[in-house]
């Protein structure tokens, strides 16, 4: 964990979510899914699995490759695999959710396929996938995306009825952009040279990763457009797609479900 990671885990909850809205804008549009008991939500590429208080009623399976952030705790992780290759039967969850991985994959396309392949007719995807964002998890960092190319690769993928929206505009983007100043800046010193530049450090931290991201944070509501934007959050539903002369069967009664669901009950 890094010095400055290690100042932002102290800090109260309030003051987090002004410094660093885009987590806390994730994680409310994930609470907002509110699955019912009975339903199975797959989390693609759960990572250190964060969401698992948000499905505490349902059956919640994690996914992941496990090729992420070395200091990661992947332990809680369910399945271990690659998105582009689900371990799961067709149409055996009822929803998806896939934050912030889109852009680690070689084929995002392949993802959102395959996605569409697990997720009954019907069920629904919950993505969030970045815009503007610095190199990380090197070198597994490939794609960035406006709303016009999420929505183009849903739509190809067999989703319908998508919904996409920026978590923050401009200012939200600036915020975060000011933050690296001090790392940038002081990081990569030897350690005596940045104990004689503390009190700069120390000043250039309370400047630009307190007050002025905290301003940014209230300053964002006057960006009406919010073409900048770190992260957008789309929320899509799988088409029906009637078999020619058998017409839509309900999800549950079909036989080949039944098969699904066994499998997903040995998980």
């Amino acid at each position: 964990m890094s010095f400055y990671q290690g100042v932002f885990n102290r800090l109260p909850v309030w003051l987090k979510r002004r410094i660093f809205p885009l987590d806390y804008g994730v994680r409310s549009f994930i609470a907002s899914l509110e699955p019912s008991a009975k339903d199975r939500v797959l989390d693609a590429g759960a990572g250190e699995v964060r969401f698992a208080d948000a499905f505490g009623s349902c059956r919640y399976i994690t996914l992941d490759s496990a090729v992420g952030d070395e200091g990661w705790d992947y332990s809680r992780i369910d399945l271990l695999g690659r998105l582009e290759a689900i371990p799961l039967a067709a149409e055996c969850v009822d929803f998806v959710i896939n934050t912030q991985v889109l852009e680690h994959v070689r084929s995002p396309e392949a993802v959102l396929e395959e996605i569409g392949r697990v997720l009954r007719p019907g069920g629904v995807l919950a993505l969030t996938a970045p815009q503007g964002w610095h190199e990380h998890q090197q070198p597994n960092d490939f794609f960035r995306f406006t709303r016009f190319s999420l929505q183009m690769l849903l739509e190809r993928a067999g989703f319908s009825d998508i919904e996409i929206s920026p978590i923050g505009g401009y200012f939200h983007y600036l915020g975060h952009r000011l933050t690296f100043i001090p790392k940038i800046l002081f990081q990569g010193n030897r350690t005596w040279i940045r104990v004689l530049l503390f009190p700069l450090e120390f000043v250039s931290l309370a400047v630009f990763c307190f007050a002025l991201p905290l301003v940014c944070f209230y300053l964002d509501r006057l960006d009406l457009d919010q073409e900048f934007t770190l992260c957008y959050r789309c929320r899509a539903v799988k088409r029906f797609v009637p078999k020619r002369g058998v017409g839509c069967v309900p999800v549950r009664k079909s036989r080949a479900l039944g098969t699904l669901q066994s499998k997903c009950r040995m998980l």
